[in-house]
């Protein structure tokens, strides 16, 4: 589609100016195409267009998104006049790849230069929640008085993501407790997250009930719930959450993926069958399960001699 856009934009002698082409960019990092965003990058290259601090967070953005960190970091160190965005955008690069000690350093380097925003302090966050950084995470929400920023929802919900990550739930909860605004439905479904990896009924409980008040409908809480429970073998209490979904006629959403070939986004559901593809599909998987299934009577450090204890 972006490759058709600007052959057409070329059929009329019309040549996309940065805005255009940081658009085009963001478009193949939303839907994963990297093969488009590079043709858009490589026509940067050719008509010699300046990278500003908008088109290299477009490009910073599409290649974190596509696999490609160094390519990112590459392109952000040759931007001159880099902008709050540009920073943020590189920030979450890392954080995205589990590199969050450089992505507070990238933080500490901004600052020489720049004042952060209330985004910056989103992505630093999340950037301590995903790499376990708990300590700094608090340390940084806390210094957002001093920069005239008021943590705001995403804010709380990054510290609560953050605590929950770790096992501090009795923290988390308290933090929710003492937040000035109302919890937001991602801020209980983090706190459901945690209270399932590290095994907190009570928590759980209340923070289905709140979930459930914000969005009825919400499959997702109600499975975590009752994951939780059938984990811990109490099969009675997973089964009631299901009944309880049954009763009030929610339906667990069926599970989605979709990967871009050739420019065509091609999407799979669970048990579809209208997919036009479907028989070929379902022999390729079966095929896979079965390879899967013969790997399994191996040991797997006998599969991988990397992880051997030798």
């Amino acid at each position: 589609m972006i490759k058709s856009l600007l052959h057409d934009m070329g059929l009329q002698n019309i040549r996309p100016d940065s805005v255009t082409m940081g658009c085009l960019v963001s478009a193949a990092a939303e839907y994963g195409g990297l093969e488009q965003g590079r043709s858009v990058h490589g026509l940067l290259i050719r008509w010699q267009m300046d990278i500003d601090a908008n088109l290299g967070s477009a490009l910073v953005e599409m290649y974190y998104k596509t696999g490609n960190l160094e390519k990112s970091f590459n392109i952000f160190k040759t931007v001159t006049r880099k902008d709050v965005t540009l920073w943020t955008t590189m920030i979450n690069a890392f954080a995205f790849h589990g590199y969050g000690s450089k992505a507070l350093e990238l933080f500490s380097k901004m600052k020489e230069e720049l004042i952060p925003n209330e985004i910056t302090f989103i992505a630093v966050l999340a950037a301590c929640s995903h790499c376990g950084l708990v300590d700094q995470g608090i340390k940084i929400f806390n210094c957002m008085a001093s920069y005239g920023i008021e943590p705001g929802a995403e804010h709380y919900g990054c510290l609560v993501d953050l605590l929950g990550r770790s096992g501090r739930l009795g923290e988390a909860k308290l933090v929710i407790e003492r937040m000035p605004m109302k919890p937001t439905r991602s801020i209980w479904g983090a706190i459901l997250n945690a209270c399932q990896s590290h095994g907190d009924e009570e928590i759980a409980e209340k923070a289905l009930t709140e979930l459930l008040k914000l969005e009825p409908d919400d499959d997702g809480g109600y499975m975590l719930l009752s994951n939780m429970y059938a984990a811990e073998g109490k099969w009675c209490n997973s089964n009631e959450i299901r009944e309880a979904m049954g009763s009030k006629g929610v339906k667990k959403t069926a599970g989605c993926s979709s990967l871009v070939v050739d420019g065509i986004t091609h999407s799979f559901v669970a048990a579809d069958k209208k997919h036009p593809r479907w028989v070929e599909v379902r022999s390729i998987t079966n095929f896979l399960k079965g390879e899967m299934d013969v790997k399994a009577d191996f040991p797997l450090f006998s599969m991988h001699p990397s992880l051997s204890s030798d």
